[in-house]
């Protein structure tokens, strides 16, 4: 006789991480699906003790997971001063006066201020607020900090401190700081920012999993662990997590390389890396992947590019983050111990000195293209085209941040409208025969997968909560970023939030199926049978994590 199910989930439409099926109903028993069918078949296995979920129609699907996410320290900054809900100047000053009120800390610390809101943030705004104790804020980004006179005057930061490698301190008309500190330049002020302590990083990780639940999110690929611009590495916190089966969530993570790494360094760190692997491995901790930020960003002129940006009259291109014979070095290294790649590349030509590094360490390692470690590379805000077409025969992963594939008026400037147009070529690659993973990069955007997916889908956002935007006149579409030539169909943008990035940074299946672990969410309503332009209403209904139920909204 067949075991009851713990749990059925009914009245819905299955999508199994790359194809809407016909099924409409799924059923579970410990921690694993069992069965996938017609409502008729899966309550077949309906007992006295079973959970009887309604779907209401909504789309049944694998569990969200995240290729890119800070989520210890997205809890961290949720719990502490986040900036992020503030839609102008003066709720984003609201906000720091009211936490500057509430706290009587060392430092007030916290981030998600808004660079178009604050294109040019000065210490005296902060000031105004705070004098007496130390105020570093992160912008949205988090590649630059925003700081007062006390954090500077403790950090050392005046008008006789060098400009630091791949970093830039802006200066006013008097030649003193601002207070405006982007890439390496916040790590002069962040390495004297007292760090979280171990419990305020778990209890930002355990924050964190709750929030992503909320969103449908069962697992995640935590980008950076490492101490990184004043933040203390969140390896323990994962740890604790773990052995107190506080961590339900499924989690792998990357070792971070710091930017500025020589050539003669590269062998130590890569047998540290080895060390480290195999100790997390015994704590359940995958950590096989190694980030490094090839460069920066093009909203702080630090991306490296293969043309100047626009508002430089001297023919500034921007900045690798390491000499180009340390990154080919560091790839073949790590490439030939069997660690992924996760790489940070934001500029065409950072692009381009990744991809031939990548290119050169499988010929040398021997590694054909479907074997060896599986090397994504994120963000990819500027890829040439015949860059974009060489990831499916390099069997590099595209890992995806869906959300900024958008039109972005703030970078216009810097890059011009033409290279804008040009950014995030997800199709080309796609069609290319590369690999699609997704994830957020939260806290730097916001980690809801269904306004990800919306955009990769339309290719433009809808505005923020709590911001008015004037309807379009009938008729109208909103401006796209190429739409007709690089956004994703639902599927495949679906397919790269599930089983897409399960794959690449957990590395099972993914798949809704019978044997698979039930890590499974149930959303408000079937996307497919949704207009495209609907698709950021969606929200999720219930989450599952292990057979278990997590979030029921």
């Amino acid at each position: 006789m067949t075991e009851p199910a713990d749990l059925v989930i009914v009245n819905g439409r299955v999508f199994d991480g790359r194809v809407r099926t016909g099924h409409t109903a799924v059923a579970v028993a410990g921690d694993r699906i069992v069965r996938v069918g017609s409502d008729a078949r899966v309550l077949e296995l309906r007992g006295d003790a079973t959970d009887v979920v309604d779907a209401g129609g909504g789309v049944i699907h694998p569990g969200f997971v995240d290729a890119h996410a800070h989520a210890a320290f997205a809890g961290v900054e949720r719990l502490s001063l986040d900036l992020t809900p503030a839609t102008s100047v003066e709720a984003t000053l609201a906000l720091i006066r009211d936490a500057a009120e509430r706290s009587d800390a060392e430092w007030i610390t916290g981030g998600g201020w808004s660079h178009e809101l604050f294109p040019a943030p000065t210490r005296h705004e902060l000031d105004a607020i705070v004098r007496d104790r130390p105020v570093a804020l992160s912008d949205a980004g988090h590649h630059t900090l925003w700081v007062n006179s006390r954090a500077l005057q403790l950090a050392g930061v005046d008008r006789d401190t060098p400009q630091p490698h791949n970093g830039r301190i802006h200066l006013d008309e008097h030649g003193d700081p601002t207070g405006y500190l982007n890439e390496t330049a916040a790590e002069l002020v962040g390495r004297v920012i007292p760090p979280a302590t171990d419990d305020e990083v778990l209890a930002g990780l355990l924050n964190a999993q709750e929030h992503l639940w909320s969103l449908g999110v069962t697992g995640w690929h935590e980008a950076i662990l490492g101490e990184y611009n004043g933040k203390a590495d969140c390896t323990p916190a994962y740890l604790r997590a773990i052995a107190s089966g506080e961590l339900r969530s499924e989690a792998s993570g990357a070792l971070w390389v710091a930017p500025g790494l020589e050539l003669d360094e590269v062998p130590a760190l890569v047998a540290r890396f080895v060390e480290l692997r195999a100790r997390n491995a015994a704590a359940g901790f995958a950590t096989s992947t190694a980030k490094a930020m090839i460069d920066g960003v093009p909203h702080g002129e630090t991306a490296a590019l293969l043309e100047p940006y626009c508002n430089h009259g001297d023919g500034f291109m921007g900045e690798l983050h390491f000499d180009e014979p340390t990154i080919a070095a560091l790839v073949r290294a790590l490439d030939a111990e069997g660690f992924a790649l996760h790489l940070h590349v934001m500029g065409d030509r950072g692009i381009r000195v990744a991809l031939d590094a990548i290119e050169a360490a499988r010929a040398a390692n021997g590694a054909g293209r479907r074997e060896g470690p599986r090397h994504h590379i994120a963000h990819l805000s500027m890829v040439q085209p015949e860059d974009a077409a060489r990831f499916g025969p390099l069997g590099i992963t595209a890992n995806i941040q869906g959300l900024w594939a958008a039109p972005d008026p703030y970078v216009v400037p810097m890059i011009g409208e033409e290279r804008m147009q040009q950014g995030y070529p997800f199709r080309t690659m796609a069609d290319g025969g590369a690999e699609l993973a997704m994830g957020s990069d939260w806290p730097v955007s916001q980690p809801d997968p269904w306004l990800a997916i919306h955009v990769t889908v339309n290719r433009w956002a809808p505005p923020p909560p709590g911001v008015e935007v004037p309807p379009l006149p009938e008729g109208v579409a909103p401006p796209t970023l190429d739409a007709p030539h690089q956004a994703l169909t639902l599927e495949q943008a679906f397919g790269a939030y599930t089983s897409g990035s399960t794959e690449l940074v957990l590395g099972r299946p993914g798949r809704l199926r019978v044997g698979e672990r039930a890590d499974l969410a149930v959303a408000t309503a079937d996307p497919f049978e949704l207009p495209a332009e609907a698709i950021a209403s969606l929200r999720t209904a219930v989450t599952v994590v292990a057979g278990k139920v997590v979030h029921r909204s």
